[in-house]
């Protein structure tokens, strides 16, 4: 994914939340998966933060609602 610009500017209670939503999702995803070294995939992190910012973008702005909606479309299938 290439990195592009958003458009807003974002007041600093929802750069906090966009900030603390990636770490809750990045914690998640390592908790789910934590054989896979999540850290050496920075595509895939930036992707998850234009995605954050994709959503603050459009006006979700609530941590919570941003966690929950970027892990939905994550694909954390069930571990066996």
């Amino acid at each position: 994914m290439g990195s592009r610009q958003h458009p807003k500017s974002h007041d600093e209670t929802t750069l906090q939340g966009l900030e603390q939503a990636l770490k809750d999702v990045w914690q998640v995803l390592k908790a789910h998966d934590p054989y896979r070294d999540w850290d050496k995939d920075p595509d895939f992190r930036r992707g998850l933060a234009e995605k954050l910012m994709d959503l603050a973008d459009a006006g979700v702005t609530e941590r919570q609602e941003l966690r929950s909606r970027v892990l939905a479309i994550c694909d954390l299938r069930p571990l066996h």
